[in-house]
């Protein structure tokens, strides 16, 4: 960023971007100038009061003219610079439309312009991203030591596999430091070895109870029985053994996924209603079970695995 200086024609950039209301107001009193030479024309009462890197430069002296407003040339493309200022100016809308943008505002505002004003927004923004690209969020979070949100982010990867393979590097998790990436892995890992172990034993489940996949006793019965709540051996049907062990397969690699519409709890039931007898309660009791005894069961392992 430069010194202040009177406004003049840039006969050598051409604007590729002209900026709108609210950065066009004829009482505006200073100019912010992208690098490829778009004006926008802002309010220094505004900038001084969210930045005290503007606040500092608008108490430089500067050229007096009452033909031309002082100029601020700043090394930002009017794009970027356009989203920017609409994160946080009066009158004006946020357009947000994914990580790789909100990085970019959220470095220019906080990182270069010292905008503390706005972190709490910029963080609800990131968590908000975080759901859909919880890895690329997490590294910006590190990046800025935004312990709250990283944690936030860290915990949307239980909901994914962690592989990216297949796909490039997000811009993101370029300058992410290696020990930070290892301990996102190592959490996810041992998130995911707690969540499987939900399903490798069943002492958590109480007994006695009139769940099908126990009572039934003409499908046919898994080879082994499971150990309930009060420590005597239960038999089970297959198709519910069956379940388990896949639902573990996949919980290791994605502890958080969601379990209540994931499409081995329909399997399950279409292999049960095969069974005249699972079939009159399966329906009824299999998904409530997930939902309201697997799942939560899953949360608190994790929970207790990496507190």
């Amino acid at each position: 960023m430069s010194s202040v200086s009177e406004a003049s024609p840039a006969a050598d950039k051409v604007p590729v971007f002209v900026p709108t209301s609210p950065f066009d107001s004829p009482d505006a009193d200073i100019i912010l100038r992208s690098c490829d030479g778009a004006d926008f024309r802002l309010h220094k009462a505004v900038l001084s009061l969210v930045s005290p890197v503007f606040r500092d430069m608008f108490t430089l002296p500067q050229p007096e003219s009452a033909l031309a407003l002082p100029v601020v040339d700043v090394s930002e493309g009017s794009a970027v610079l356009d989203r920017a200022l609409r994160f946080f100016y009066p009158g004006a809308q946020p357009i947000v439309q994914n990580l790789d943008e909100l990085g970019e505002i959220i470095g220019v505002l906080v990182q270069k312009y010292d905008m503390q004003c706005i972190v709490p927004t910029a963080k609800q923004y990131l968590e908000r991203h975080a759901v859909y690209a919880p890895l690329p969020a997490y590294a910006i979070a590190y990046k800025l030591q935004w312990k709250d949100v990283a944690t936030a982010a860290a915990k949307q990867t239980l909901k994914h596999r962690l592989r990216a393979l297949d796909t490039l590097c997000p811009p993101a998790l370029e300058n992410l430091p290696a020990s930070a990436y290892y301990n996102l892995i190592r959490y996810h890992y041992l998130c995911g070895l707690a969540a499987k172990d939900v399903t490798a034993g069943m002492r958590w489940v109480a007994a006695p109870n009139d769940h099908v996949w126990f009572s039934c006793r003409t499908c046919t019965e898994a080879p082994l029985a499971w150990y309930l709540s009060d420590n005597a051996l239960h038999n089970v049907r297959i198709w519910f053994n069956a379940f388990l062990e896949r639902v573990g397969g996949i919980l290791v690699e994605a502890p958080d996924i969601d379990i209540e519409n994931h499409a081995l709890v329909y399997d399950a039931l279409k292999t049960a209603a095969q069974c005249s007898i699972c079939r009159a309660k399966v329906f009824e009791q299999f998904p409530q079970w997930v939902r309201t005894s697997l799942k939560p069961q899953i949360v608190v392992a994790i929970e207790k695995a990496c507190p």
